[in-house]
């Protein structure tokens, strides 16, 4: 169910039912998580895990997922982690959200 209004509820059903301590937001940019998937697809073989499919994804994501996301970070949920740097500087910080929030 898509978005209608400023409530979570008109986004899901399953929504408005759960009680969310806290989201966990891995952010960067297009191009980083556009370049990862590319790489990715170098050895997993997806044929999806090309720059058109992934453009695709992105654009499903701002019109589907991000409304959800910038209504929990309205209500203060949202825990962001700078996804842009390597894995472990990335676990560092996901550890000390998991840590705190747990």
């Amino acid at each position: 169910m898509r978005r209608s209004s400023g409530s979570l509820s008109t986004v899901s059903p399953a929504t408005s039912q759960a009680d969310v301590k806290f989201v966990l937001f891995f952010d960067c940019s297009n191009e980083v998580c556009i370049d990862r998937c590319l790489e990715r697809g170098k050895s997993s073989g997806r044929t999806d895990d090309n720059r058109e499919s992934l453009q695709k994804r992105i654009q499903t994501y701002l019109q589907s997922t991000r409304p959800i996301i910038d209504q929990h970070e309205k209500q203060g949920k949202v825990q962001t982690v700078d996804a842009s740097r390597n894995v472990d500087e990335v676990f560092v910080d996901v550890k000390v959200i998991l840590d705190k929030e747990g």
